[in-house]
């Protein structure tokens, strides 16, 4: 038996030796060595007290901050590595000494130690060392985003109000404002929210703040939000001092806007229905026609209000006064209301004016009280009209039996080829 066992164990050893290569070559063969490319990997600085603790500071250039690392090993290990497995790391005491700006970045991917080799892309990370230093800023509040119909944002104020910054030397420096950023969509009542804080430079672009440190703590940064509510209100204009000429009537006033848009709380907005516009305003005497004039409103407003119309000119209304004979009747009619009777085809007619015509009737008191135009009753006839260029029109006006034009009316229009093959006006 002993013999048998020790007989040829030459050819034996060889036999094992060709085995255990055979079992490697299947095994390669079935899992091969390869490689795999994973991007975007974060490097995290280690022992940054080393270069902290003097007073210094350090920033991260090159966008070198995250690296891409190439990871060689068998296929069935290559399928199972996760980019969130690999870590990148830069350890401060391997800071090269000669340039104090290039730290080695080791790669490790510690669930599958022993069975890779890796490398990072770029090899090193680059930081810039400087002395550090502290100060304080005050803080802005501003919002973004539209607040809830009916609803604008009042005062905004941050919390807390100052903050204490700390970083690179040449950071701090260029700080020029800081900014608490909060969200006020669909916003409508009071409220203290989560602020983005928001360093800006002198050139107003956002600081990048990855670097630096400041004292907000756990509690963040807040802003109290106070919102103020809008309510129309109408203008109204006391017409007692208004005088006309003999042989003429004031016959009303017309006003643009007729209403607008103030801002307060709701309380203070409950005290007001109407702005009321004493007659001084619009005191006038002898007028023989109809008159335009400006009124700034400003003054009349209450003292809280804020309107969307405020500026350096103040708050200005349109009154337009009507002024008209007795037995006549002044009636506005869109411009864009005309009938256009056999208008040249192809041809854009426009008008001289915009807005309203005004044709003024004559009749009895009866039938002028009763008289309105209806949508028709007005064209002109373009059948003289055949070419571009400028034209004056007469105006035709279908009236009832009682009621006659005070004057003939001409209109000024311009005839256009037009594009589409369509009147307009």
């Amino acid at each position: 038996m002993e013999k048998a066992l020790t007989k040829n164990w030459g050819l034996k050893l060889m036999a094992l030796v060709f085995s255990v290569l055979l079992w490697t070559i299947v095994m390669n063969m079935e899992d091969p060595i390869d490689e795999r490319t994973f991007s975007g990997i974060q490097v995290t600085v280690t022992h940054p007290e080393i270069v902290t603790n003097p007073g210094n500071t350090y920033q991260i250039l090159d966008d070198s901050k995250t690296v891409t690392v190439t990871v060689k090993a068998k296929r069935s290990i290559l399928n199972k590595i996760k980019t969130d497995d690999i870590k990148a790391t830069a350890d401060m005491k391997n800071l090269d000494v000669r340039t104090r700006s290039l730290i080695p970045i080791d790669v490790s991917i510690p669930s599958y130690s022993g069975r890779y080799e890796a490398t990072a892309n770029p090899n090193n990370l680059r930081v810039s060392i400087e002395l550090g230093k502290s100060e304080t800023f005050p803080i802005t509040a501003t919002s973004s985003g539209t607040p809830r119909d009916g609803y604008q944002v009042g005062e905004l104020k941050p919390n807390p109000e100052k903050i204490k910054i700390s970083g690179p030397e040449s950071v701090i420096d260029s700080i020029d404002k800081v900014v608490a950023l909060v969200d006020v969509s669909g916003q409508s009542k009071d409220e203290e929210k989560e602020a983005e804080l928001i360093l800006y430079d002198n050139n107003g672009k956002i600081i990048d703040s990855t670097q630096i440190e400041n004292n907000l703590g756990d509690e963040g940064l807040k802003v109290k939000i106070s919102m103020l509510q809008t309510k129309s209100i109408p203008v109204e204009f006391d017409t007692s001092m208004i005088g006309t000429a003999s042989g003429y009537h004031f016959s009303g006033i017309t006003i643009q806007p007729e209403s607008i848009q103030i801002v307060g709380t709701e309380e203070q907005l409950a005290t007001v229905d109407s702005i009321e516009i004493p007659a001084e305003e619009l005191a006038e005497s002898d007028l023989d026609q109809t008159t335009e004039k400006t009124v700034d409103i400003a003054s009349y407003l209450p003292y809280w209000a804020k309107t969307d119309q405020d500026s350096a000119g103040g708050v200005p209304i349109v009154v337009k006064i009507q002024v008209e004979k007795f037995g006549t009747k002044t009636v506005e009619f869109p411009y864009n209301s005309i009938a256009l009777l056999n208008a040249p085809k192809d041809y854009q007619v426009t008008y001289g004016e915009q807005g309203n015509l005004e044709i003024v009737v004559r009749g009895s008191k009866e039938d002028l009280d009763s008289f309105t135009l209806e949508k028709g009753s007005v064209s002109i006839n373009l059948n003289d009209c055949k070419s571009e260029g400028t034209y004056n029109v007469p105006i035709q006006v279908t009236l009832p039996d009682g009621i006659e034009l005070e004057d003939t009316i001409n209109v000024q229009i311009t005839l256009t080829k037009s594009d589409g093959g369509e009147n307009g006006q």
